[in-house]
């Protein structure tokens, strides 16, 4: 690539807690084949050493940027605020536990200098559990048309695969809703669709790891009843169109989790989205009832 096409990406990176996956998480940013980012971290008051970990790689990396919120503002008000640090004209999310493949940000540059009516890009994902080892995979559709049919009953994108376009965005665009402590991303979603065509890449982009301390698995039906006010939200708000068939699936999807106790939500998530990858059980993240962990 020559100057002209290595426009500077930042990375928004809220941390909380997360030191024991931290180190992999910014050393999948540093080993990218695309060298021109920056990678904006904002530790949100962590308990654990975060801090100091991040603390150590802005000194030893000019690129990483440290930030620390002097009170606990949750995932929405400290990727705002990480994102009023970013200069790039591309926008790139990462989550703290999660590895990005090291051709992540090279290929979705190029898919997005390609495709110029394209606001947004994800991709495909592996799963991993806390001592990295895969799980199995999840799929999510590539098209615009199948993304916007599918987030009214699922999730259509992994958050920490996102990459924007800004040069799409109003000036006024606003990111994260900050009300929300949880399915953030789906409310991006819809008001992405209003600035141009939201796709996947079809390769594998990202480890998503998959633990005990994932946000959602601590208010599995907190997590549902916030997506499905989002999802209703975006119906009277940005003039969104559901598919009958995302209706029914919604529906069915909250009788079912109002009906079951808390702590057996995930386990049946688990078993529904069960599959047989290389002769071995492997599972497809939870999408159903928009539960992302």
């Amino acid at each position: 690539m020559n100057e002209r096409k290595t426009p500077l990406i930042s990375i928004v990176m809220p941390v909380r807690n997360a030191g024991s996956f931290l180190i992999e998480a910014v050393e999948s940013i540093r080993n990218q084949t695309y060298k021109n980012w920056e990678l904006i971290t904002v530790d949100d008051c962590s308990s654990d050493n975060s801090y100091e970990i991040l603390k150590d790689f802005s000194k030893k990396d000019r690129r990483i940027k440290l930030f620390r919120n002097k009170k606990c503002l949750g995932v929405s008000g400290t990727a705002n605020l990480a994102l009023k640090k970013a200069k790039g004209d591309f926008i790139a999310r990462m989550d703290a536990d999660d590895i990005s493949f090291p051709s992540r940000l090279e290929k979705q540059l190029i898919y997005l200098q390609k495709n110029k009516n394209v606001v947004a890009i994800g991709g495909q994902c592996n799963l991993i559990n806390e001592r990295g080892e895969k799980m199995g995979e999840k799929v999510f559709p590539t098209k615009t048309k199948d993304i916007k049919k599918m987030i009214f009953s699922n999730i259509p994108l992994q958050q920490p695969t996102l990459m924007v376009n800004c040069y799409l965005l109003p000036s006024d665009f606003c990111w994260y809703d900050e009300k929300q402590k949880t399915a953030e991303e789906v409310d991006l979603l819809f008001r992405l669709f209003q600035c141009g065509q939201v796709r996947n890449l079809k390769e594998k982009v990202l480890f998503y790891r998959i633990h005990g301390e994932n946000t959602s698995l601590k208010d599995p039906k907190k997590t549902f009843f916030l997506t499905l006010k989002t999802r209703i939200k975006a119906i009277f708000k940005y003039g969104y169109r559901p598919t009958l068939q995302g209706i029914f699936i919604t529906f069915i999807e909250t009788i079912i989790v109002s009906m079951l106790p808390e702590r057996l939500i995930y386990p049946l998530y688990i078993f529904l989205k069960g599959r047989k990858t290389k002769g071995k059980r492997a599972y497809l993240k939870p999408q159903l009832a928009g539960i992302e962990i």
